[in-house]
């Protein structure tokens, strides 16, 4: 066929007038209508605007057919199913060019572009390709990934090309288009700055990954204590005579949390130190409320060692760590949480005098005496 018969095959195709097509590409109906008729052809200047309109590849308007290796491209489709996307980069040029070959025959398999946008960004990284510039490298990878947007429907591979691309972004310096692709990955995915550390690490950038993997677990543990408070208080309101009580349950197993989050490492980091012990200060009041004065003296006794941990911690902090939150609370702001703590354990010790057991209680008296608050 010629160039003439495939602009009018796939403008048909598409569903577009001959007007159409001419306005897209700013020329006027006569000539379309004289490249149709093979009256005339499109000017060389013309011809990716023309392929671009029609959503094809040049190759494909001028009828070129590719020497495709099926089998070849079989082979890395299958090697690419047990890929770990965010890990394995061992894709070669050669690879690459059986991968492109099959793409521009077939421009709109948006599995194709997924590999091909994975194989290039990885040589990219790997410092496999010399003979493009860094426009043609972006021009290549938003070829590829805009197939994949406009063609997939799995989410996952929809996702993972969005990472991928941002990787290649992130390591060509278009760090604002990189946030920008890594914005748009919905939040079932995991946040941005997950993402961020998964494709600093990919590309080596280990500090950088770190410091975004610290981030995202500190912001996810705030959250995640946040929801658990929520739905004691839900409990609460809803449950009547039991809501209280319930709302125990989820406070019990907030403190289960704080506790897994403060024995990462010895460094007590102050915003986990103080969502602790505030959480117990409420406690010991609520279950003096609920009568059950063991489990009020329990959570004392947990608030009055805290305490004391955090004051040793203040005087002795060298050599020590935390694994996955930052070490890096200012004195002024752990001088802060201690002025907290000291209130909130002279709070517990006014809910325990209030107790109607207490001056009869030993158990009080003791606990008083073992930590100097008589």
């Amino acid at each position: 066929m010629s160039i003439g018969q495939n602009i009018k095959k796939y403008r048909k195709e598409k569903g577009y007038t001959q007007r159409d097509l001419a306005d897209m590409i700013g020329v006027s109906v006569q000539s379309i209508s004289k490249w149709e008729t093979d009256v005339g052809a499109p000017d060389i200047s013309l011809v990716v605007p023309l392929a671009s309109a029609l959503d094809i590849s040049t190759d494909a308007l001028f009828a070129y057919e590719h020497s495709v290796k099926q089998e070849g491209y079989e082979e890395l489709r299958n090697d690419f199913s047990k890929q770990d996307v965010f890990r394995d980069q061992s894709y070669t040029p050669q690879e690459y060019e059986i991968l492109c070959n099959y793409f521009s025959a077939h421009p709109q398999d948006s599995e194709a572009a997924s590999m091909c946008l994975k194989c290039l960004v990885d040589m990219i990284v790997l410092g496999k390709v010399q003979d493009m510039g860094k426009s043609e490298l972006i021009a290549a990878c938003e070829k590829y990934a805009n197939c994949v947007f406009k063609y997939e429907t799995d989410a996952d591979t929809v996702f993972m090309s969005r990472f991928v691309l941002a990787r290649g972004y992130a390591f060509l310096g278009e760090n604002e288009k990189a946030g920008d692709v890594l914005g748009k990955i919905p939040v079932i995915f995991g946040d941005r700055l997950y993402w961020e550390a998964e494709s600093a690490q990919a590309n080596k950038e280990y500090s950088e990954a770190m410091n975004k993997c610290r981030a995202s677990f500190a912001l996810k543990a705030r959250y995640v204590s946040r929801c658990i408070r929520m739905a004691g208080e839900i409990h609460q309101e809803r449950d009547c005579e039991n809501g209280l009580a319930r709302r125990m349950e989820y406070e019990e197993y907030m403190l289960r949390l704080l506790n897994a989050f403060l024995s990462g490492g010895d460094y007590l980091p102050c915003r986990q130190v103080f969502q602790k012990h505030v959480l117990l200060c409420g406690m010991v009041k609520k279950y003096v409320k609920l009568k059950r004065f063991d489990l009020a003296l329990e959570k004392a006794e947990l608030l009055f060692t805290g305490r004391g941990e955090f004051l040793q911690f203040l005087d002795d902090q060298e050599g020590k760590y935390s694994l996955l939150f930052e070490n890096n609370d200012s004195r002024e702001y752990q001088l802060q949480t201690k002025h907290q703590l000291d209130r909130y354990v002279k709070n517990s010790v006014d809910f325990l005098k209030k107790c109607p057991e207490y001056e009869n209680d030993v158990r009080i008296k003791e606990l008083f005496k073992k930590y100097h608050l008589e």
